[in-house]
């Protein structure tokens, strides 16, 4: 591989510790059908001309077709020539084995398909136009000046998101295009929206038919996918947004004055919307390092390839050792683990968090208990009293699951309650249930599934709720003669007591390519993020939807990066990502832990959201940063075997060593030993001082344990060693170190009484409880309690004290747990100790 000359990266001050246990697997490649397409990866480019790119593909591909160039020329789909080299086209098996082999060339790979994968949320993590003086916003200038590239299923460029107004010239630097089509030509482009591409050669011919799904061929956006993430990545301000009433606040982008270039490379398929060949999506990555962009912002992802590098990936490698920070989705696998997607150390892999924001809608029983749900409907003041029951109380389905309804005019004007067998509403049998339920003329739907994150009813007057309150409005139909209820609209809620969870569609970690990197990177707002949408109304300039994964969570981030990149124009990828990794948090902005979405909910850690959820703010002022450079990115691709040996050290360079804001150990054993560097930007005189959470039967040690910096010394190394004595190796084990430069608070040894579990059904207000507990230890012992508050439960305990003593030996305490909850629903965890 060819020497790269240094980048200047950066770091971070708070490190994780996943120890995990490991197996290792061993990959099969499938021999490749005859007459498919390939990318030709050919590496850094050669020469500066890219005619002479264009050249060297052309000799390569007639060597191997046997032809001369200028049969191999016709025979090219795509040149890549100005980020790195390379070209797509049409080989055979044997082809390709022979192109694999060509001097020069690094890797052959097939075409694959991939997929896709606000007015609240940029308060939520703190950019508000409020409290500007506390943000990144007044010195960013909100973003203006950086270019943003959006690579997605195109733009719909008459939204209000995408005016121009108050902004200056476009960046000098800039060297893209705005390419016409279909219903787009140059005009659509303007100070805002300063460049547009398309590229569909990597989609089988006659696969896009515009008779069967709408689609244009141009940047025009069909699917609005596109112009969801652009709008929330860079959108400009467009005041009293709502859907439908709710929601309504202020629409704009994480960096609202930045520029914004789109490339469409997803297509609208029929049956597959917003499908992206990896041929095509290269070809997009190629032309925005030659346009000028300063960010990628990618929300799609592949089939999961567990011990291969995606060439997507390689390609954005090419993007960032030019400067370019490069930001995708993690994943829509959740929440199962090894699902999480973009694992490379070079990109930005976000998963999706909800926000202090959600939507409900009140539930009646004809008993007067009132119950919340959650919905999008806002069509009708309430539906008075109506009868309630299965599917089957009304018609001749023989349970109450969703799947089994059919059309039926017996349940005209009723309330039809069902539960989903399924993980969704998105699932396409509960989607025919529902379908059979709405046209059968009811007055509305209570469903019931878990999780309830993902709420889709908004044209008809369906309610979501969880499993448990379901089975308490059930058991409600059996118990009365004539079940009642009323359902009334929905409103908005946000803020306390609204808690933040991880989307149980979020991908997770590890990954199974790179187990040592953390992956996740952060956490984002990506559930119910409200934001510019291709019209479905007449008004085509004010329509806006709501949109849910991780594609959302994706463009927060990287309008944040743009506030960054103002901020610190010469703060290399890798330090950007470091200043948003050790700022992030592991509690939602009330203090309160992060919890996941799923069954069971559990805590979350980090192979649900990385370092931590976002926060700007903090992010502009890290501290300390890990930075990394091209040969650390190059000692990576050794590491996982991309690279050929001779381009490699002698010694097979080991991931334990990359500098990057986390630290993960694959299956310890015995001791290891990491070094890491970090590189002030703080104060110029500042020391920090280490604290170490430790995992779970693991020994950590730091040295030196306390960073001094002043006006010479910037930049200082630290070794951390983590021994582990367990023979059975199994499960994961997390831990932090922090380095603060305040005051150290020394933690000293204690025994630690973990009391037996005290579990509280669904619990309303305030309940009392009492334990006896039994010295079984030294005579003369006191025990003080402390308490882990489940999520919105205030807890109390009296006495805080226990005195033990040869006399008394055995002590009853009251705990006291109360809470305000209104919508009840899922189970929350605390602890005394």
């Amino acid at each position: 591989m060819k020497k790269y000359t240094s980048i200047t990266l950066s770091a971070q001050c708070i490190l994780f510790f996943l120890l995990i246990s490991y197996e290792q697997h061993l990959s099969t490649a499938s021999e490749n059908a005859a007459n498919k397409m390939y990318i030709v990866y050919m590496g850094e480019r050669k020469h500066s001309d890219p005619s002479l790119v264009v050249d060297s593909h052309h000799n390569v591909l007639a060597t191997v077709l046997g032809t001369s160039k200028e049969t191999a020329a016709d025979s090219i789909i795509y040149h890549y020539k100005h980020g790195f080299s390379g070209f797509a086209t049409m080989l055979t098996d044997s082809q390709a084995k022979m192109m694999a082999e060509m001097p020069g060339v690094v890797d052959v790979i097939p075409k694959m398909v991939h997929k896709l994968h606000t007015t609240r949320s940029w308060d939520y993590l703190g950019l508000s136009f409020s409290h500007a003086t506390n943000n990144p916003y007044p010195k960013s200038n909100m973003g203006d000046g950086i270019i943003v590239g959006v690579i997605d299923t195109g733009i719909w460029p008459e939204s209000k998101s995408f005016s121009d107004q108050g902004l200056g010239p476009i960046p000098s630097r800039w060297k893209g295009a705005c390419v016409g089509g279909d219903q787009f030509n140059s005009s659509h482009c303007n100070r805002k929206l300063i460049g547009a591409r398309w590229h569909n050669k990597g989609v089988a011919k006659g696969a896009i038919n515009t008779t069967v799904a709408m689609e244009y061929f141009s940047p025009r956006d069909a699917v609005g996918h596109g112009t969801h993430t652009a709008s929330t990545a860079v959108g400009s301000l467009v005041h009293e947004v709502s859907f439908r009433g709710l929601a309504l606040g202020t629409a704009r982008g994480g960096a609202p004055r930045a520029r914004l270039a789109v490339y469409k490379a997803c297509w609208n398929l029929p049956g597959r919307p917003g499908a992206c060949t990896n041929v095509d999506v290269l070809k997009a990555v190629d032309e925005a390092i030659h346009d000028g962009v300063d960010v990628l912002s990618l929300s799609l992802g592949g089939p999961a390839l567990p011990y291969m590098a995606s060439i997507i990936d390689i390609g954005l490698f090419q993007a960032v050792i030019k400067g370019i920070t490069v930001v995708c989705a993690a994943g829509n696998e959740g929440p199962r683990l090894h699902t999480v997607g973009h694992v490379a150390p070079w990109i930005i892999s976000v998963a999706a968090s909800t926000m202090d924001r959600s939507f409900p809608s009140p539930i009646m029983l004809g008993n007067n208990r009132t119950i919340m749900g959650q919905s999008q409907f806002t069509g009708y003041k309430e539906t008075g009293f109506r009868d309630l029951g299965c599917p089957g109380d009304f018609t001749d389905a023989s349970s109450c699951n969703c799947e089994d309804a059919v059309l039926d005019s017996r349940m005209k004007g009723k309330v039809v309650l069902c539960f989903t067998s399924a993980a969704g509403v998105n699932n396409s049998n509960v989607n025919r249930g529902l379908v059979n339920i709405n046209l059968s003329g009811v007055a509305g739907a209570i469903i019931a599934f878990y999780p309830t994150q993902a709420i889709t009813c908004y044209d008809w007057h369906c309610i979501v709720v969880d499993y448990d309150i379901g089975a308490e409005i059930y058991s409600y139909t059996r118990s009365s003669r004539k079940p009642k209820v009323k359902l009334s609209p929905t409103k908005t809620l946000t803020g306390k007591p609204l808690a933040t969870k991880i989307a149980d569609f979020s991908s997770r970690g590890p990954s199974d390519l790179s187990p040592a990197i953390l992956k996740p990177d952060v956490a984002a707002p990506g559930v119910s993020v409200l934001a510019a949408y291709v019209p479905q109304e007449e008004n085509l300039h004010q329509s806006f939807a709501f949109q849910s994964g991780t594609s959302m969570a994706c463009p927060h981030v990287s309008g944040i990066v743009a506030l960054l990149k103002v901020l610190h124009p010469n703060w290399s990828p890798a330090a950007i990502r470091s200043a948003l990794a050790t700022t992030a948090s592991t509690i939602d902005p009330s203090g309160e832990p992060i919890f996941t979405v799923e069954e069971p909910q559990r805590v979350a850690n980090p192979f649900h959201y990385g370092n931590g959820i976002v926060i700007p703010n903090r992010a502009a002022d890290p501290g300390l940063i890990y930075d990394m450079g091209n040969t650390d990115y190059a000692n990576y691709l050794c590491s996982i075997g991309y690279l050929n040996s001779a381009d490699c050290p002698s010694k097979k360079p080991s991931m334990l060593n990359l500098n990057l804001p986390s630290i993960t150990i694959p299956n310890l054993r015995g001791s290891v030993t990491v070094t890491r560097t970090v590189t002030n930007v703080g104060s110029a005189d500042s020391t920090y001082v280490a604290s170490i959470e430790h995992p779970l039967g693991v020994k950590v040690g730091v040295k030196p344990p306390k960073l001094a910096f002043n006006s010479t010394v910037k930049k200082l190394s630290f070794t951390v060693t983590l021994s582990s004595n367990q023979k059975a190796i199994g499960g994961y084990y997390f831990g932090r170190l922090s380095w603060s430069d305040g005051i150290h608070k020394l933690k000293h040894p204690m025994l630690n009484l973990n009391l037996p579990l005290i579990t509280i059904p669904n619990h309303r207000g305030s309940v009392m409880v009492t334990r006896t507990v039994t010295n079984v230890g030294p005579v003369d012992s006191v025990y003080v309690a402390s308490i882990e508050h489940p999520l919105a439960v205030k807890v109390g305990v009296k006495p805080l004290k226990l005195a033990f003593n040869s006399i008394v030996k055995t002590f009853s305490f009251i705990v006291t747990l109360s809470s305000n909850h209104k919508a009840i629903g899922g189970y929350y965890f605390g602890r005394l100790i």
